[in-house]
């Protein structure tokens, strides 16, 4: 037979959803026989773990001297949670501790992590519901949300009729997420959160929850009806602080650069920050204005303390007129030179160059200090 067949025989004999028949003949290697022995080996086991808690509830009975038996006529307590009993000889006796004692945090997670091994290779269940509504969907009936449309003469208003059959949790149920949850040696932690720690009374209820395969909505963040695959990673022997501190921490880059040499043509610079720096060193750091005169070429300077001036000068005017320029407006002793913007070329007040034939137009020159 194919494996379709096989499958359809499969589904025939347990009654069980085509996606779920899948996965144990999956893992039987598409088996027939050792498919359905598998089944019903995993439905006896949920059958007896399902049984009634009346067949093994302990009996009431406590062990008593006979002084006790005969003038005592007090009832028994019910509650046997937290005794011991004993048993022994005359002279020597064996505490035995109660079964149904309340577990701690550690037997907890001991007891949460069996079973996430034990469970692991188990068949996703949820995907029998997901299969059913997929069907629904491929189905001929239309589902949904209709529109009626209104009327204008008889006054009746265009309304929204919602499909009766489709439920609450259909409509609002969410994608599926995955969760990871690290038991340390002191507390466990959900993906890369903080840590609960086994001594709190709040966390054992978690632990709890998750042994009997519920999922908390606070501990896990999720929302009512979500599927979430929870991730076990034991680590029982490490401690959480001491991996914390082991991780070396990562932070962008932090600091102040600076840029080496010209300004960058086109770029806007900051001149009124530079200028408020500058007054406090210098009184000659304020934008220079003067009065427009006449000349066939606009020349832009821009200083080395910042500030700048738009000058007209003669396109037949030699380099040398620039130099004098800058010398009359900024003063001082501390050696300069003149460039052009882009690409940066150093000017010789030494040449007889005139200021078209160095190409400086309607350009920008800057003062640099040497």
């Amino acid at each position: 037979m194919s494996n379709d067949e096989i499958i359809s025989e499969f589904v025939s004999i347990t009654g069980i959803a085509t996606s779920v028949a899948q996965q144990y003949l999956s893992r039987n290697d598409f088996i027939l026989e050792n498919a359905i022995n598998d089944y019903y080996q995993n439905e006896n086991v949920a059958q007896k773990t399902s049984k009634s808690p009346d067949q093994n509830k302990p009996s009431s009975s406590k062990f008593r001297s006979f002084s006790e038996l005969n003038g005592s006529t007090d009832e028994i307590p019910e509650d046997d949670d937290d005794m011991n009993f004993f048993t022994g000889g005359e002279k020597s006796g064996l505490a035995v501790e109660n079964p149904n004692k309340k577990k701690n945090a550690r037997s907890l997670v001991d007891d949460l992590l069996e079973k996430a091994q034990r469970e692991a290779g188990e068949p996703d269940w949820r995907e029998e519901e997901d299969t059913k509504r997929k069907d629904d969907k491929k189905g001929k009936v239309f589902k949904g949300t209709g529109h009626s449309l209104g009327s204008v003469e008889r006054a009746v208003e265009s309304r929204t009729i919602i499909d009766p059959t489709q439920s609450f949790a259909d409509k609002t149920k969410p994608e599926k997420v995955t969760r990871t949850i690290t038991f340390w040696k002191e507390g466990f932690n959900v993906d890369d959160g903080d840590l609960y720690r086994y001594d709190d009374p709040k966390n054992q209820e978690y632990l709890e929850q998750l042994k009997v395969g519920k999922a908390p909505l606070s501990l896990l963040n999720v929302q009512m009806f979500q599927d979430v695959d929870v991730n076990v990673i034991k680590k029982i022997d490490e401690s959480y602080h001491d991996n914390k501190k082991s991780k070396p921490r990562t932070f962008g880059f932090q600091g102040t650069g600076q840029r080496l040499g010209s300004p960058v043509p086109g770029e806007p610079l900051n001149f009124e920050e530079t200028i408020a720096t500058s007054t406090t060193e210098t009184t000659g750091s304020e934008n220079i204005t003067t009065p427009v005169e006449e000349g066939d070429t606009s020349i832009q300077i821009r200083f080395a303390d910042g500030s700048k001036i738009v000058k007209k000068f003669n396109s037949g005017d030699i380099v040398a007129v620039l130099f004098e320029f800058v010398e009359n407006q900024k003063s001082g002793s501390r050696q300069w030179t003149l460039v052009t913007s882009f690409p940066p070329k150093p000017l010789d007040d030494k040449k007889e160059e005139t200021i078209e034939s160095a190409g400086l137009k309607n350009s920008v020159v800057i003062q640099k200090w040497i």
